[in-house]
């Protein structure tokens, strides 16, 4: 292997283009730049204005990929509000049910306060500001605040794309830097958009991509601006990367604990590799302190809420290792297409099967066996630094770590099926690197080896996948996916430089998840019926006098949660607010199954005078009993909401609506 050494400037400023596509990019700057000269503006380059062009269209449009549209959250099913093209998924409750009605609440009060005794602040773990410190590191959820002025469609949807914008500004730019091509980060950003695991997770992989990416090319810039002694430039591209790398924690902490420190590692071994001395080392040494400045800031505007998280049963008490996965689990994601059917799901769900393209770690290692010439230097160091960690990952997927693993302090958090997961994106990142430095043109029967190897795996895990979890996946499908599979492979590794094989690897990526989500113009009918309208009337009165209302349905919970209606039934994210549990369950005795995050607060109603706890699954908090008894220990409580008809003393009827395709019932507590 050989290594061309050029400076930092020489690397950033270089391009280096695909010959069928970068006439296209010439006759999209030129569009861009000539509005820019009529006006007197600066051209920007068309790669950046694309995106924030489209971005700033489905803002406005109030456009979003969120399933709040499912029938569960529906006046009517069969008669919804708003536009919605495919399918909402109730799989993903996660969003449907909570992170999405928690945002709109946000939009309906124009605060981010919970407004359920029951739970502690829950701002953090949905990147919400409940503070000054996180108002401007979040300026997302405090842009949500502009609800009362402002269409809450289109503040939702700001919010929803956010990382997917800063995945398609950072990745090519990440990607230019370390490879000086900016193509490959195209490529890299939509193989990890188009993924089934992505797709089925509600975009919550490309949020995380986006964010770290978005932090490591700031940390890229500084560094460059420091070079050419810009130490102005350079800290303001510092704080900008302190700012977004501060809140990728917050993006499921599972998944950022395995995919920031490989990027973040894998970038600064570059740096110090392309431009070694004191200037990278101080930029490095100081975005990093702010990092952890920023961090702890954050920790202590928020410290009640992570202690309390930190105090639970579920997940606080939680302690894992690495173990082994299925084959399936590993590679069969080229398999999923079959999941937008609906088709059953032996043993588990279609989220918690779905994985990135694994494979492309399997092309990455074929490709450095066979030889690489590195462009750049730090390509090299990147290359070398997250090939490490990621085999520790890959290592913590697939072997039984035992005792060992449950002893070691952050990676103990993160179960071995959600590295899993996140394991596919490392490798597109990985094989993303790597393809630039292979060689302009393959061996003919090099190449078929490797294509024939990938998709051999891919219909081996495929078949697990029909013997174990997908009965209704076909032979045909199997063998057609690793055809598919094999063809991409043969033609990346046989022309790197072509466009064939990049194109041909984003269509199959795209049949796969192509109708996963649904597209949503507008807030569906958690704005657009006549229930949500009367609640968002009704909410601030209720909020203002401290009335407190519950239901038997976590449709309703949602609809509650979304208006700003203050309730005791929902979602509790961070943990218990210990003192006003202690009212619902004196003595606390049964604090084992309350004192939980990410959980479900669901109350059945009965006749009987005790309250009964427990706990149908690890993150649901059920309650039966009487609402009269909930009435008397809680004393604020003034709206029952009912799945079916109540005669009790405490309770006088007052009306009805429709909801989730049934009637709910209203009374009011004397």
């Amino acid at each position: 292997m050989s290594t061309r050494s050029p400076d930092m400037a020489a690397i950033l400023s270089r391009p280096l283009v695909g010959p069928c596509v970068k006439e296209v990019g010439v006759l999209v700057g030129h569009i861009v730049a000539g509005p820019a000269r009529r006006f007197a503006l600066p051209a920007l380059p068309w790669h950046v204005v694309l995106p924030v062009l489209l971005y700033l269209v489905v803002c406005l449009a109030g456009a979003t990929q969120s399933s709040i549209g499912a029938d569960e959250l529906r006046a009517d099913p069969d008669n919804p509000s708003g536009v919605m093209l495919g399918e909402a998924r109730s799989t993903r409750s996660d969003e449907f049910l909570t992170a999405s009605p928690l945002a709109l609440g946000v939009t309906a009060t124009g605060q981010t306060e919970d407004v359920n005794p029951l739970t502690a602040s829950q701002a953090l773990l949905n990147v919400l500001p409940s503070g000054p410190v996180t108002s401007l590191l979040f300026l997302d959820g405090t842009a949500l605040r502009l609800g009362p002025w402002l269409p809450d469609s289109m503040l939702f949807a700001a919010k929803f794309w956010l990382g997917t914008l800063l995945l398609l500004l950072a990745a090519p730019a990440w990607f230019r830097t370390l490879t000086l091509s900016r193509w490959i980060g195209w490529f890299a950003a939509t193989l990890i958009l188009l993924s089934p695991a992505n797709a089925w997770w509600s975009n919550t992989h490309a949020n995380l991509f986006g964010f770290a990416l978005a932090g490591a090319v700031s940390l890229q810039k500084a560094c460059l601006e420091a070079h050419h002694g810009r130490w102005w430039r350079a800290g303001l591209w510092g704080v900008v990367g302190a700012a977004l790398l501060v809140r990728t924690p917050l993006l499921y902490p599972p998944w950022a604990l395995v995919v920031v420190p490989v990027i973040l590692v894998g970038t600064v071994a570059a740096l110090l590799a392309t431009a070694p001395g004191r200037r990278t080392a101080a930029v490095v040494g100081g975005v990093g302190l702010l990092t952890v400045v920023l961090l702890a800031a954050v920790y202590l505007e928020n410290s009640e809420a992570i202690q309390a998280s930190g105090s639970t049963v579920y997940p606080g008490a939680r302690v894992v290792t690495g173990s082994a996965n299925s084959v399936q689990a590993l590679f069969g994601a080229t398999n999923l297409g079959i999941l937008s059917d609906g088709v059953a799901v032996a043993g588990s769900n279609s989220s918690e099967i779905s994985s990135g393209f694994t494979v492309a770690l399997l092309v990455t290692l074929l490709l450095l066996s066979r030889g690489v010439v590195w462009r750049v230097p730090g390509q090299r160091w990147a290359v070398v630094t997250m090939v490490a960690l990621t085999g520790f990952w890959l290592l913590w997927s697939t072997v039984e770590f035992g005792a060992l693993g449950e002893r070691i302090p952050l990676l103990n958090q993160v179960p071995s099926g959600r590295s899993t997961q996140i394991l596919g994106h490392l490798g597109v990142v990985l094989m993303c690197l790597v393809l630039p430095a292979a060689r302009s043109r393959g061996a003919a029967s090099w190449s078929l080896l490797a294509g024939g190897t990938t998709a051999a795996v891919g219909a081996y895990a495929g078949s697990f996948l029909r013997l174990q979890n997908l009965p209704d996946l076909s032979v045909a499908a199997i063998w057609l996916a690793a055809l598919g599979l094999g063809a991409a492979v043969f033609a990346l590794t046989f022309r790197p430089r072509h466009v064939l094989g990049y194109a041909l690897g984003g269509v199959l990526a795209l049949t796969l998840v192509w109708n996963v989500n649904p597209l949503l113009v507008g807030l569906a009918d958690l704005r657009g019926s006549d229930i949500s309208q009367e609640l968002l009337a009704g909410s601030p009165a209720a909020r203002e006098a401290g009335d407190l209302w519950v239901a038997d349905s976590y449709g309703v919970d949602s609809l509650m949660m979304a208006t700003g209606t203050p309730a005791l039934s929902g979602r509790q994210m961070s943990g218990p607010a210990v003192d006003v549990w202690s009212r619902l369950d004196p003595g606390r005795e049964h604090e084992d199954v309350w004192n939980r995050g990410g959980s479900y607060i669901w109350f059945t109603w009965s006749k009987d005078r005790e309250l009964t706890f427990a706990n149908p699954g690890p993150d649901i908090i059920s309650i039966t009993g009487s609402p009269c008894t909930v009435a008397r220990r809680m004393g604020r409580l003034s709206t029952v909401v009912s799945s079916r008809e109540l005669d009790q003393d405490c309770l006088t009827p007052v009306s009805s609506f429709d909801w989730g395709g049934s009637t709910r019932w209203v009374y009011d507590v004397s």
